[in-house]
């Protein structure tokens, strides 16, 4: 009898975030829980720089294979694959605890930017390919977005931040990540 190899089950992470300011519904929320009832492994993080960083420690990065982290771009008509993580926070868009930090970098003393180096446009074409929208964006801001990029990117390069429109089909958000973990 011939032995089937298997590829080992990869462990993927998705992450999406709570409403916050005018944005009483949150797509990347709604996505997780859409997502979650497939099976994945999600989580819907606080739009807080506290109780996010709070969250991080709370996870081990390095244990997953691939981070899939989600956000809302409201004014975006197209999803985005972010490129860039910067090393700083300005934004005058308080978080849903009220603070707003000052101008600052997220960790001092190292980089300014992580650069994704992921084949980013030959999953972009592939994407595009199931019917989606999808552009390339070299920043995902200064809000917490880009500080929770920044954080993981930090100790799992194995990781992509997507921005997603107001409006969204769910079906073809989840067929791109299948699509996506079966590049990896």
């Amino acid at each position: 009898m011939e032995k089937i190899l298997q590829k080992p089950l990869k462990k993927i992470l998705i992450t999406g975030f709570e409403p916050f300011a005018d944005n009483k519904i949150n797509p990347s929320a709604e996505l997780m829980l859409y997502l979650s009832a497939k099976g994945y492994e999600t989580r819907i993080l606080p739009v807080s720089y506290s109780l996010l960083s709070q969250e991080l420690e709370t996870l081990d990065i390095q244990q997953y294979d691939f981070i899939f982290m989600f956000g809302l771009a409201a004014e975006r008509a197209a999803i985005s694959f972010e490129r860039v993580a910067l090393n700083w926070i300005e934004s005058s868009v308080l978080d849903n605890t009220g603070h707003a930090p000052l101008p600052q970098p997220i960790q001092a003393g190292i980089s300014d930017a992580i650069i994704n180096k992921l084949p980013l446009e030959k999953w972009q074409s592939e994407c595009e390919d199931l019917g989606l929208n999808i552009k390339m964006s070299h920043t995902a801001g200064a809000y917490l977005c880009n500080f929770l990029y920044f954080k993981v990117l930090l100790k799992n390069k194995n990781a992509l931040f997507i921005h997603i429109p107001k409006e969204n089909n769910y079906d073809k958000l989840n067929q791109m990540v299948e699509l996506l973990i079966g590049q990896l």
